[in-house]
């Protein structure tokens, strides 16, 4: 067999575990652009599956799980049918257990009454492994390939009381950003079908976008849990290199250390950054992950002591990164973001870019020092061909001591990067440096599909492993945020972003901003992102 009908027939064997009353008799045309209203058309769902699928925030439904409104059975399967549903709008799963879903459901009703945890659906991206489950990490050759193992992560989810019903769509390796691959093929953004979901962790950007799901996992080496947040119009947090346990996951270039991915959620509702942050840490999986550090959550970080309380907080806004300039709706973003913070009592200044052409660099090199050997060796399991565009397909295998000498540059790099930050003291009124930097999530909103892909605004965070989250902030309105002509590009990748943009093509596209922080502050930066998100809501009454 070819590759192409070994991954239709994996495919075919998938779509056998949808249940046919699921199935939509009529799917929309390729030109129905947004879709994000089929699921709450007559006929679809029921009244109780609309009820605890469509407007309940993360705790409410735990609320609602604890109080006794409905069952965990009946939660599964509300969630199994709405995903069912997004998955044919815009083809996010990559694996189904809705069987071992309502299993479980059914042996944890009664959950909370005896250990004070609440079960609540969970969705996971293709690359977190549970035992007994298919699991490809979006490669024709590892199809038929069953998990041996559980990830540590999904076996404190679970002990916390989650519930597993889909894995979903990724990037080719993980590599670029964007859900696609040649095993299951494309998944598209729910607001505009036409332009991409971002990635690598697209499907669950997808599912949750469509509300298929309240919560899930992603991971995120340059961006990928950030930006498909952003482009759903979802929150999500990048932390610090396992602050969340990465044990037993699948990844790409097994044992590169030197620019590490991490675990982080996506979810509908602000709520769910610190549930998930504090039911995981609640685990202790540092007992479980040799490499997680013995970092409780922390209340007192939480509540901001060491960033003046909260009371009044200073914000640096960077407008640009000195290599792209954001396109007009970003611009809109942070200017409203401003008022609205500064309405709130808290201090705005301009962020000055710290050299981020040499961080891109830095990045993109690590990205490819094996010369792209790990995934050459994945792709020749079945012939597949290479997709997207971000590794560079030329670059050469480093030696070790050029490896060790771009490690030299950039443990200089990340000691600069917070001196500078340090420096900031100086621009603010509260004696501290900035509390955080406000960023776009990237140069432009999401793009269409194949389009140029810009990491610079997510990747230096990477670099630095600095802790930022997703805010929901803006959508494209063609009416102000118009295309003027320009003719000072700052870079050959500025002159592409803002070629790219396309504010009619893009209309209602989101446009989101992240919350920066240093090293290790996932509780403040939580903490920050309900402020800023509180401050914003006001600020529009």
């Amino acid at each position: 067999m070819t590759w192409q009908d070994t991954a239709a027939q994996y495919r075919a064997e998938r779509d056998k575990l949808f249940p046919k009353e699921w199935l939509l008799e009529v799917p929309p045309s390729d030109d129905v652009l947004d879709v994000r209203e089929i699921p709450t058309l007559p006929g679809i769902l029921s009244e109780l599956e609309l009820e605890i699928t469509e407007t309940l925030t993360v705790t409410e439904l735990l609320e609602a799980i604890k109080n006794g409104e409905y069952t965990s059975l009946q939660v599964a399967q509300a969630f199994c049918h709405r995903a069912t549903i997004a998955h044919q709008l815009t083809n996010c799963l990559t694996e189904v257990f809705f069987d071992k879903a309502f299993a479980r459901a059914k042996e944890l009703d009664g959950y909370y009454a005896k250990t004070g945890k609440t079960v609540v659906p969970i969705s996971l991206k293709d690359q977190i492994e549970v035992e007994d489950t298919n699991t490809t990490m979006s490669y024709v050759g590892w199809i038929g390939r069953k998990a041996k193992h559980t990830a540590v992560i999904a076996e404190l989810l679970a002990s916390q009381g989650a519930v597993f019903y889909c894995r979903t769509n990724m990037s080719q390796g993980l590599w670029f950003g964007e859900g696609y691959n040649n095993v299951f093929g494309r998944t598209t953004n729910p607001f505009n079908r036409d332009v991409t979901c971002g990635g690598s962790s697209g499907g669950e950007g997808a599912l949750i976008g469509l509300r298929g799901s309240l919560l899930g996992v992603g991971s995120d080496i340059g961006g990928s849990v950030r930006i498909p947040a952003a482009y759903q119009a979802l929150y999500g947090v990048r932390g610090s290199y396992a602050r969340i346990p990465y044990c037993k996951a699948s990844n790409s270039c097994e044992g590169q250390e030197m620019v590490r991915s991490v675990l982080g959620p996506l979810t509908v509702s602000i709520d769910g950054l610190k549930t998930f942050y504090k039911a995981l840490l609640d685990a202790k999986p540092w007992e479980f992950d040799p490499w997680t550090p013995r970092m409780p959550w922390s209340e007192t970080a939480y509540n901001l002591v060491d960033h003046g309380e909260g009371n009044k907080l200073c914000f640096a806004i960077m407008w640009d990164d000195g290599v792209v300039k954001p396109c007009p709706p970003y611009v809109r973003a942070m200017k409203e973001l401003k008022e609205a913070l500064l309405a709130a009592g808290h201090e705005v200044v301009d962020w000055t870019p710290y050299k981020t052409a040499e961080s891109v660099a830095l990045l993109s090199r690590f990205f490819t020092a094996d010369g792209g050997y790990d995934l050459k060796k994945q792709l020749d399991l079945s012939g597949e061909p290479q997709l997207g565009g971000i590794l560079d397909r030329t670059a050469t295998e480093l030696s070790a001591h050029e490896l060790f000498d771009l490690c030299y540059r950039r443990s200089a790099f990340v000691k600069d990067s917070l001196d500078h930050w340090n420096a900031t003291v100086n621009q603010t009124s509260t004696g501290r440096p900035v509390d955080a930097i406000i960023a776009p999530a990237g140069g432009t909103p999401p793009q269409p599909h194949d389009g140029y892909m810009y990491i610079g605004y997510t990747g230096f965070c990477n670099l630095t492993d600095y802790t930022a989250s997703i805010l929901p902030v803006a959508f494209v309105n063609p009416e102000i945020d118009s295309k003027p002509a320009r003719d000072d590009y700052l870079s050959e990748a500025d002159q592409k972003i803002y070629e790219q943009y396309d504010p009619q093509f893009m209309k209602g596209a989101p446009c989101s901003l992240q919350i920066i922080g240093k090293k290790y502050e996932e509780e403040a930066i939580i903490r920050m992102t309900e402020i800023a998100d509180a401050a914003l809501k006001k600020y529009r009454k």
